[in-house]
């Protein structure tokens, strides 16, 4: 069976931009809609922009899951606000072929992001949505408001709680 290192599927990973470019036109279309609707508080943006320690995204996910075109997003802006943060977009179907067996799980939902520091080292896994969404008892309940981005800075804040753990 063929293998794969966390480094090599970042570097087979695509960009943003190549990720999105493979959606449909109303896919394409709500990744400006989830930006615009990304308001960080001015500490985070002050955390964000003085992070001094590189920080590598490996999402596993795919354009036409809406958890995906949400948490990218919030990621994309990271990139945006400080060089030593990137992505690598790879799909989910490499995330459940060589991903899974080097976290030894059989199954997780998507998208999955793998939080690395400089080496390729896992700092932490973001699963899907951020925790204060796993833990509402009836996801129907804030679905909406969920998919209008009201979560995201709740994902924003899981990820910089991740990074800190980078040594």
């Amino acid at each position: 069976m063929v293998e794969m290192n966390i480094k090599e599927l970042y570097e087979v990973g695509t960009t943003f931009e190549t990720a999105i470019g493979q959606g449909t036109k109303s896919e394409r279309a709500r990744i400006p809609k989830n930006y615009s609707r990304i308001n960080f508080p001015e500490d985070m943006i002050n955390t964000l922009v003085n992070y001094d320690k590189e920080i590598n995204f490996l999402v596993a996910g795919e354009i036409w899951c809406p958890d995906f075109q949400l948490n990218s997003t919030v990621l994309k802006k990271f990139t945006e606000l400080n060089n030593n943060f990137d992505m690598s977009i790879i799909s989910m179907g490499r995330g459940k072929k060589f991903v899974f067996p080097i976290l030894g799980v059989e199954n997780m939902k998507f998208p999955l992001i793998l939080v690395l520091d400089k080496e390729f080292n896992i700092l932490g896994i973001f699963e899907e949505r951020p925790n204060v969404v796993h833990e509402v008892s009836n996801f129907e309940d804030i679905k909406l408001d969920y998919y209008k981005g009201r979560y995201l800075i709740d994902s924003a804040y899981e990820f910089i709680d991740i990074m800190n753990k980078a040594k």
